[in-house]
């Protein structure tokens, strides 16, 4: 796989391991990182890194904020947190011996992996607290849904991601990684990534420009010309809400104020509480 694919965001906010959110490759430790979050959801029913937004997921993720349920026996618990380890390298099942050392885990106590494919898989319990018909009767499987587990779809190619939850107007196309688009790598000083991006319209009195607004992890916040790859603007960060806010008039629309000056800008993907949520989180850190 070329580095450039090897690079490309897709799948499952919630199961994107904190390397790819670093621009790293794609390995077999991601496939591993995504294992243990299956397995905590499976045990738990919520994913670990569960959220409001994509954005906050990779916070989480790249924080590794993870609590266990009290429910969790000790291997599972052991297991999941191995899984999750930060260095892709120290995942069971990561090292020479490949899969291996992960079916010796003691989670995974009598299992008989020779003959797993043609033993009978258990029946999935049903969700008790459900109203809706029983899968018995109506032919599909409980299948419970949780907020913060969008599936990111496709590059929207300005930088972020595409949500299924995009056609009911929310906010979606997030982005806190910077390998999304490699056009907005020459921007990055070494050492830093991207938070927020996201395509928008700079409003000024007469005209329009297209611009991408980019925060990062410095934090810095700036704004380019997509068509001539050039920074327009940087915005003075500060932690000091009175020397930086966001002032959000509808849901496309949004001020970032400094003492100097006031930037309008129009998201035609309605993120304006986004990037104010964003910045606000940043500023609080």
């Amino acid at each position: 796989m070329p580095d450039d694919k090897a690079c490309t965001f897709v799948g499952t906010a919630a199961y994107v391991p904190p390397e790819v959110l670093n621009s790293s490759p794609a390995t077999f430790g991601n496939d591993l990182w995504a294992l243990g979050c299956t397995l905590y959801q499976m045990l738990s029913g919520t994913s670990p890194f569960k959220d409001a937004s994509e954005w906050l997921i990779f916070q989480r993720i790249i924080a590794r904020d993870i609590k266990f349920p009290n429910h969790f026996s000790e291997a599972a618990r052991d297991l999941i947190d191995r899984l999750l380890d930060t260095d892709p390298s120290r995942r069971p099942g990561a090292g020479s011996d490949g899969y291996a050392s992960l079916k010796r885990h003691p989670f995974f106590k009598g299992v008989d992996w020779k003959n797993v494919r043609s033993q009978t898989p258990p029946k999935l319990a049903p969700d008790p607290s459900s109203q809706s018909a029983s899968p018995e009767r109506d032919g599909s499987p409980w299948n419970p849904t949780h907020v913060g587990d969008a599936s990111v779809t496709q590059n929207d190619g300005h930088g972020g991601v595409s949500s299924a939850t995009e056609s009911s107007g929310s906010i979606t196309r997030l982005a806190s990684i910077d390998s999304f688009d490699s056009r907005w790598q020459q921007f990055l000083e070494p050492g830093e990534s991207v938070l927020m991006i996201s395509a928008v319209k700079k409003l000024q009195k007469i005209t329009s420009k297209k611009v991408q607004l980019i925060l990062t992890n410095k934090p810095r916040l700036i704004y380019v010309d997509p068509s001539k790859l050039i920074v327009k603007g940087n915005i003075i960060w500060s932690d000091n809400s009175n020397d930086l806010n966001v002032q959000v008039s509808s849901p496309s629309h949004f001020k970032i104020c400094t003492p100097k000056k006031v930037l309008s800008f129009e998201d035609s993907k309605q993120r304006a509480l986004q990037w104010k949520k964003a910045i606000e989180t940043l500023q609080n850190r």
